[in-house]
């Protein structure tokens, strides 16, 4: 009852080694059709989840409210499907998600850097020299935004529990490798690492549940007891304090709620000068 993150910088081959794992293990697969399931449920453009996974918000000038909200989102339902247990994950920078959880094998799969460039220089018609500096910029460019999003380098193998490079071995070999590591005995889910992705999937869905009417708070969950951290005027910290309660609250799962706010220094001092 495992999981195992795939994660590569080409979709195409990261989703053909999840596959082929999922298929050797009867695991369950998720990738990116659980954008397909949130921009039903909270009615957002497909297009726009996906741009989310690949671009911070500077980069297309989204503003940043509307980008965390976007993520939480896709986090809520990354999340519902890894806390099930025995699930082949691949992309959705999942692996960023699930530190701390023992249980999770977080894959990290590097292309040939020949067959990469062979590629590029085949579809796009372009040069050796514009090939490389093009996977250099799409490498950058996922640099930039785990570590904006997260404060990790996404591209690092040194933050992987495996890093398969495929330049002598071929994709199947690949998978015996994946199945044979998730079978060690510290890929086995124990109480505490079961316990903590489960607290992870319902602070996700009280984020996303909350966002929209409080989009700062931050929160944790504890074997169903809730900390949320806010920001508020010293005016507001009552009334704001009883509301996220009342609306934590009701989301199936959380027993207790505590909520931690904060004095908003910057709004205090904002409206001083009006």
């Amino acid at each position: 009852m495992s999981i195992i993150i795939v994660s590569s910088d080409s979709h195409e081959l990261g989703l053909e080694i999840a596959r082929k794992t999922a298929a050797r293990l009867n695991y369950g697969l998720a990738g990116r059709e659980i954008l397909d399931k949130v921009s039903k449920k909270y009615n957002i453009d497909n297009k726009k989840l996906a741009r989310v996974l690949e671009e911070p918000p500077a980069v297309w000038a989204l503003p940043s409210k509307l980008w965390n909200r976007y993520m939480a989102y896709i986090q809520e339902a990354v999340l519902a499907e890894l806390v099930k247990d025995n699930v082949v994950c691949q992309g959705l920078s999942a692996r960023l998600y699930v530190l701390g959880i023992s249980h999770a094998l977080r894959v990290r799969v590097l292309e040939d850097p020949e067959n990469e460039i062979a590629q590029l220089t085949r579809q796009g018609g372009i040069s050796r020299a514009k090939a490389e500096k093009l996977i250099e910029r799409r490498k950058n460019n996922r640099r930039r935004w785990s570590m904006q999003a997260f404060g990790l380098d996404e591209t690092d193998a040194s933050q992987y529990d495996l890093a398969i490079s495929l330049s002598q071995i071929d994709s199947d070999e690949a998978v015996k490798i994946i199945t044979d590591t998730v079978a060690y005995r510290r890929f086995n889910p124990m109480t505490y690492s079961i316990s903590c992705i489960q607290d992870l999937e319902l602070a996700g869905r009280v984020r996303a549940a909350l966002l929209d009417e409080f989009p700062d708070i931050r929160v944790k969950a504890r074997n169903g007891t809730l900390v949320v951290e806010t920001k508020v005027l010293r005016r507001e910290k009552k009334k704001k304090t009883e509301a996220i309660k009342k609306s934590a609250g009701e989301v199936p799962g959380v027993e207790y709620v505590e909520v931690h706010a904060f004095n908003d220094f910057f709004r205090q001092a904002a409206e001083s000068f009006r």
